[in-house]
């Protein structure tokens, strides 16, 4: 891996983080896209995460489904980790959860599926059908992205060789 490992336990952010990333970082290689890494720790403010790509021409279908993929991985860990006690104390409900993921992204991945939904004429109230796919290519590849999840946490960046064995791994 890139780094040695990361000594202390995550923070919840991390945590958070690392699922996100990998979310986007597994639907990049599935479209079989030139991923370069993934990180916790990207350049720049304001970021939590990055997943890096080789600048290829891609449909912006394409990148809408890949801008889903990391706010759905992200709420479906903490739904798959939250009781329904717990949810319930809080008052918060599977779609409470799911708002705060795409709100964690930065807003980036909502500027990208905002870009793709004005580019294909969809309405404001109209549902998306790249989240339909990218929900269920994150439960097709649940163990995968649990790999890459992992491998963020203990190493903070990926290389998409990395990325690739975490995905051969869980297979």
């Amino acid at each position: 891996m890139t780094d040695a490992p990361h000594p202390s336990t995550p923070s919840r952010e991390d945590v958070l983080t690392a699922w996100h990333e990998a979310g986007h970082a597994v639907v990049y290689v599935l479209q079989g896209r030139a991923l370069r890494y993934v990180t916790l720790r990207p350049r720049g403010t304001g970021r939590a995460g990055f997943t890096a790509v080789r600048p290829r021409p891609v449909d912006l279908s394409s990148v809408a489904v890949v801008a889903h993929a990391g706010p759905l991985a992200q709420a479906r860990h903490v739904l798959d980790t939250t009781s329904t006690v717990e949810l319930r104390r809080e008052d918060l409900t599977p779609e409470d959860i799911t708002l705060d993921a795409y709100l964690h992204g930065g807003h980036d991945d909502l500027a990208l599926i905002a870009q793709a939904r004005q580019a294909y004429g969809l309405p404001a109230r109209q549902a998306d059908p790249w989240a339909d796919i990218a929900r269920d290519l994150i439960n097709r590849h649940w163990p995968q992205i649990g790999h890459v999840a992992a491998g963020l946490l203990e190493h903070r960046t990926l290389t998409a060789r990395q990325v690739r064995a975490c995905l051969a791994g869980a297979g």
